[in-house]
Protein backbone atom coordinates (compact mmCIF):
# COMPACT_ATOMS: atom_id res chain seq x y z
CA UNK A 1 0.00 0.00 0.00
CA UNK A 2 2.82 2.43 0.75
CA UNK A 3 5.90 0.94 -0.92
CA UNK A 4 4.19 0.43 -4.27
CA UNK A 5 1.80 3.36 -4.09
CA UNK A 6 0.97 4.63 -7.56
CA UNK A 7 -1.63 7.27 -8.31
CA UNK A 8 -2.25 8.45 -11.83
CA UNK A 9 -4.32 11.49 -12.72
CA UNK A 10 -4.98 13.24 -16.00
CA UNK A 11 -1.62 15.05 -15.91
CA UNK A 12 0.33 13.49 -13.04
CA UNK A 13 1.88 10.40 -11.56
CA UNK A 14 2.22 10.37 -7.77
CA UNK A 15 4.60 7.81 -6.35
CA UNK A 16 7.04 7.24 -3.47
CA UNK A 17 10.46 8.86 -3.68
CA UNK A 18 13.29 6.92 -5.28
CA UNK A 19 17.02 7.51 -4.74
CA UNK A 20 17.21 8.67 -8.37
CA UNK A 21 14.94 11.64 -7.52
CA UNK A 22 17.70 13.49 -5.66
CA UNK A 23 18.73 16.02 -8.30
CA UNK A 24 15.21 16.77 -9.52
CA UNK A 25 13.77 17.11 -6.01
CA UNK A 26 16.66 19.28 -4.89
CA UNK A 27 16.15 21.53 -7.92
CA UNK A 28 12.48 22.02 -6.97
CA UNK A 29 12.93 22.66 -3.25
CA UNK A 30 15.91 24.98 -3.73
CA UNK A 31 13.97 27.36 -5.99
CA UNK A 32 13.78 30.92 -4.65
CA UNK A 33 10.70 31.43 -2.44
CA UNK A 34 9.79 27.71 -2.41
CA UNK A 35 9.89 27.82 1.40
CA UNK A 36 8.15 31.19 1.66
CA UNK A 37 5.17 29.72 3.56
CA UNK A 38 6.82 26.63 5.05
CA UNK A 39 8.22 26.94 8.61
CA UNK A 40 11.47 25.16 7.75
CA UNK A 41 14.85 26.14 6.40
CA UNK A 42 15.75 25.53 2.75
CA UNK A 43 17.42 22.10 2.70
CA UNK A 44 20.87 21.36 1.35
CA UNK A 45 21.38 18.66 -1.30
CA UNK A 46 22.56 16.35 1.52
CA UNK A 47 19.40 17.14 3.49
CA UNK A 48 17.27 16.20 0.48
CA UNK A 49 19.20 12.93 0.10
CA UNK A 50 18.64 12.12 3.78
CA UNK A 51 14.94 12.96 3.41
CA UNK A 52 14.59 10.61 0.44
CA UNK A 53 16.37 7.80 2.30
CA UNK A 54 14.31 8.43 5.45
CA UNK A 55 11.09 8.54 3.40
CA UNK A 56 11.86 5.14 1.89
CA UNK A 57 12.37 3.73 5.41
CA UNK A 58 9.12 5.34 6.59
CA UNK A 59 7.22 3.65 3.77
CA UNK A 60 8.46 0.30 5.04
CA UNK A 61 7.02 1.10 8.50
CA UNK A 62 3.81 2.92 7.50
CA UNK A 63 0.53 1.18 8.20
CA UNK A 64 -3.06 2.39 7.77
CA UNK A 65 -3.21 3.03 11.52
CA UNK A 66 0.26 4.59 11.88
CA UNK A 67 1.64 6.85 9.17
CA UNK A 68 5.15 7.92 10.12
CA UNK A 69 5.51 10.03 6.96
CA UNK A 70 4.36 9.44 3.40
CA UNK A 71 6.47 11.64 1.15
CA UNK A 72 5.59 11.32 -2.52
CA UNK A 73 6.99 12.65 -5.78
CA UNK A 74 4.68 14.48 -8.16
CA UNK A 75 5.74 13.67 -11.70
CA UNK A 76 4.48 15.27 -14.91
CA UNK A 77 2.94 12.35 -16.82
CA UNK A 78 3.90 13.61 -20.25
CA UNK A 79 7.54 14.58 -19.64
CA UNK A 80 8.15 12.17 -16.71
CA UNK A 81 9.77 15.10 -14.88
CA UNK A 82 9.58 15.39 -11.10
CA UNK A 83 7.80 18.71 -10.53
CA UNK A 84 7.03 18.66 -6.82
CA UNK A 85 5.97 16.63 -3.85
CA UNK A 86 2.94 15.85 -1.75
CA UNK A 87 2.31 13.65 1.21
CA UNK A 88 0.67 12.76 4.46
CA UNK A 89 2.15 12.82 7.92
CA UNK A 90 1.56 13.61 11.56
CA UNK A 91 0.88 17.29 12.23
CA UNK A 92 3.86 18.98 13.88
CA UNK A 93 1.61 20.52 16.52
CA UNK A 94 -0.89 17.73 17.17
CA UNK A 95 0.77 14.47 16.17
CA UNK A 96 -2.46 12.45 16.39
CA UNK A 97 -3.78 14.30 13.32
CA UNK A 98 -2.67 13.47 9.77
CA UNK A 99 -1.77 16.46 7.62
CA UNK A 100 -1.80 16.67 3.83
CA UNK A 101 0.94 18.82 2.28
CA UNK A 102 2.24 19.67 -1.17
CA UNK A 103 4.79 21.81 -2.99
CA UNK A 104 5.14 22.46 -6.72
CA UNK A 105 7.91 23.90 -8.87
CA UNK A 106 7.27 27.53 -9.72
CA UNK A 107 7.10 26.70 -13.45
CA UNK A 108 4.02 24.53 -12.78
CA UNK A 109 2.13 26.82 -10.41
CA UNK A 110 -1.16 28.44 -11.33
CA UNK A 111 -2.22 25.47 -13.50
CA UNK A 112 -4.25 23.52 -10.93
CA UNK A 113 -1.53 20.89 -10.59
CA UNK A 114 -1.20 21.14 -6.81
CA UNK A 115 -4.99 20.88 -6.54
CA UNK A 116 -5.01 17.84 -8.83
CA UNK A 117 -2.31 16.14 -6.75
CA UNK A 118 -3.94 17.02 -3.41
CA UNK A 119 -7.35 15.82 -4.63
CA UNK A 120 -5.89 12.49 -5.77
CA UNK A 121 -3.96 12.02 -2.53
CA UNK A 122 -6.97 12.88 -0.38
CA UNK A 123 -9.06 10.34 -2.30
CA UNK A 124 -6.32 7.74 -1.72
CA UNK A 125 -6.13 8.65 1.98
CA UNK A 126 -9.83 8.07 2.50
CA UNK A 127 -10.60 5.26 0.04
CA UNK A 128 -7.41 3.16 0.15
CA UNK A 129 -5.69 3.89 3.46
CA UNK A 130 -8.98 4.30 5.33
CA UNK A 131 -8.22 7.55 7.17
CA UNK A 132 -11.20 9.17 8.88
CA UNK A 133 -9.91 12.74 8.88
CA UNK A 134 -7.17 14.76 7.17
CA UNK A 135 -6.01 18.25 8.10
CA UNK A 136 -4.09 21.01 6.35
CA UNK A 137 -2.05 23.73 8.01
CA UNK A 138 -1.88 26.89 5.91
CA UNK A 139 -0.05 30.20 6.24
CA UNK A 140 -2.77 32.89 6.11
CA UNK A 141 -0.97 34.73 3.27
CA UNK A 142 -0.66 31.60 1.11
CA UNK A 143 -3.59 32.40 -1.16
CA UNK A 144 -2.88 29.48 -3.52
CA UNK A 145 -3.08 26.92 -0.69
CA UNK A 146 -6.20 28.57 0.68
CA UNK A 147 -7.81 28.04 -2.75
CA UNK A 148 -6.66 24.41 -2.77
CA UNK A 149 -8.17 23.57 0.63
CA UNK A 150 -11.37 25.28 -0.50
CA UNK A 151 -11.45 23.08 -3.66
CA UNK A 152 -10.87 20.03 -1.46
CA UNK A 153 -13.91 20.96 0.63
CA UNK A 154 -11.87 21.42 3.80
CA UNK A 155 -13.26 23.57 6.59
CA UNK A 156 -11.43 26.17 8.65
CA UNK A 157 -11.21 25.02 12.29
CA UNK A 158 -8.99 27.49 14.12
CA UNK A 159 -5.77 29.51 14.11
CA UNK A 160 -2.72 28.21 15.95
CA UNK A 161 -1.79 30.61 18.75
CA UNK A 162 -0.27 30.92 22.22
CA UNK A 163 2.69 28.67 21.45
CA UNK A 164 5.91 28.51 23.43
CA UNK A 165 9.14 29.65 21.79
CA UNK A 166 9.89 26.14 20.52
CA UNK A 167 6.71 26.17 18.39
CA UNK A 168 6.72 29.88 17.49
CA UNK A 169 7.04 29.14 13.74
CA UNK A 170 3.50 27.74 13.79
CA UNK A 171 1.96 30.81 15.45
CA UNK A 172 -0.81 32.26 13.29
CA UNK A 173 -1.11 29.30 10.91
CA UNK A 174 -4.61 28.20 9.95
CA UNK A 175 -5.93 24.70 10.71
CA UNK A 176 -8.33 23.15 8.17
CA UNK A 177 -9.83 19.67 8.15
CA UNK A 178 -12.13 17.32 6.32
CA UNK A 179 -13.60 14.01 7.39
CA UNK A 180 -13.95 11.02 5.08
CA UNK A 181 -17.73 11.07 5.38
CA UNK A 182 -17.80 14.65 4.08
CA UNK A 183 -15.44 14.01 1.17
CA UNK A 184 -16.94 13.40 -2.25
Amino acid sequence: MFLNLYIETERLVIRPYALTDLDALYAVVSEPNFYQFIPEDVPSREDVQRTIEWSIQCNKKNTPTKIHKLNLAIVDRESQTLIGYCGLGPDDVKETEIEIYYGISEAYRGQGIASEAAQALLKYAFNKIGLFKVIAVIHPENVASLRIVDKLGMNYDYTYNNFNSEMKDFEGLLHYSIEAKAYQ
